[in-house]
């Protein structure tokens, strides 16, 4: 019997999009959610048990249950909490929406779609990524690892995206600008113009508000993030 374990209980949609992919392609007996806040122990969501911890991912089976990371308040909060899981050594589930067409999008295997996101041919999206509903991502656009794009952001095409970058919710970038590593895009902003790293980004045209990162701390710190919700 193989299981597929969500870790954070704070994303609902992230519960029934791994219940559509189920539904449509059977990959797993049993679903689960795990989060480190006891209080939600116990709980039912969409009809999956909060059945515990990310501890009881030592019980999983490497070589036949899968994993996926469901923490998304903030990039460096999502990409602790993934760090928290890879440690034991199960594989991440790729999570997409059966209805996006992924045709010609090179997508590794930790990576989350949702439903009527758009994604380009000749994109690039790599480990830690998701792209939540409504997001469109340009042809050719590139997201490195642990990226971010909320509902209703849109990347046209040749766009590069840094590690741990955020993209807010209905935000634009305009084609062939570059996001240096752990900046964020506020929501509704309009990108014109290359955004340095660790900055913050908003308005229309977008303006740089702060200049402080955003990486995440070290992995001794990750245990914080086991409740991370959107």
């Amino acid at each position: 019997m193989s299981v597929l374990y969500l870790c954070g209980a704070g994303n609902s949609e992230g519960v029934r999009l791994a219940l559509r992919v189920n539904e449509q392609q059977r990959r797993w007996d049993r679903i689960v959610v795990l989060d480190d806040n006891a209080a939600r122990h116990g709980e039912v969501m969409l009809g999956v048990p909060i059945a515990g911890p990310f501890a009881m991912l030592a019980e999983a089976r490497p070589d036949k249950d899968e994993i996926a990371n469901l923490v998304a308040r903030t990039t460096a909060r999502r990409w602790m909490a993934r760090e928290k899981m890879a440690a034991y050594g199960i594989p991440f589930a790729t999570l997409v929406d059966p209805t996006v067409d992924a045709r010609g999008a090179e997508l590794a295997r930790d990576v989350i779609i949702y439903q009527n996101a758009t994604i380009g041919p000749e994109v690039e999206i790599a480990d830690g990524s998701v792209v939540f509903m409504g997001a469109v991502v340009g042809h050719e656009a590139k997201l490195s690892r642990g990226c971010v794009l909320a509902p209703g952001a849109v990347i046209n095409a040749r766009v590069e995206l840094g590690e741990g970058v955020y993209i807010g919710t209905n935000a634009a970038l305009l084609p062939e600008v570059k996001v240096g590593d752990w900046a964020t895009v506020g929501a509704c902003t309009m990108v014109v113009m290359h955004v340095p790293a660790d900055t913050t980004i908003m308005g229309v045209p977008g303006k740089i508000l702060k200049l402080r990162s955003s990486r995440p701390k070290s992995s001794s710190t990750a245990k914080e993030a086991g409740s991370g919700v959107r």
